[in-house]
């Protein structure tokens, strides 16, 4: 440890990476956590449950769902998903459905705080008046 109270900072060019993309939270599963429609999240495209954390799932309707994901004791056959929305219940699924349905897993989270400042920036970067 190096002394210092927060680990070392990411690049900020990180974000910019071909292999990050940004997504808005595409239901209400994940609230009061990420709110639907107006939090956005960084996400890394992935095949396979790669430990505990938020993935992007396509659902049985081909929509996305975001859902925390964790292994289950017992045996690694299976993934216990679950959402913050307390509206909703946990599931346990095999392993081989979540891998079928998986999009992404999450980097970071992004809280929006003002929806009408984001929205006048225009997809090249160009601030609309």
């Amino acid at each position: 440890m190096n002394g210092d109270l927060f680990g070392q900072a990411v690049p900020a060019t990180a974000l910019l990476s071909p292999q990050l993309r940004l997504e808005i939270v595409p239901s209400d599963a994940m609230e009061p956590t990420l709110r639907s429609q107006w939090d956005h999240v960084l996400v890394r495209p992935c095949t396979s449950y790669e430990g505990e954390g938020i993935y992007l799932l396509q659902d049985l309707f081909g929509g996305r769902k975001l859902t925390r994901a964790s292994s289950v004791l017992g045996g690694p056959g299976h993934i216990l998903l679950h959402v913050d929305n307390k509206h909703y219940g946990e599931h346990l699924v095999p392993r081989e459905a979540f891998e079928d349905n998986v999009l992404a897993i999450v980097v970071a989270d992004v809280k929006v705080r003002d929806a009408r400042l984001l929205s006048q920036v225009q997809h090249h970067g160009e601030v609309r008046p």
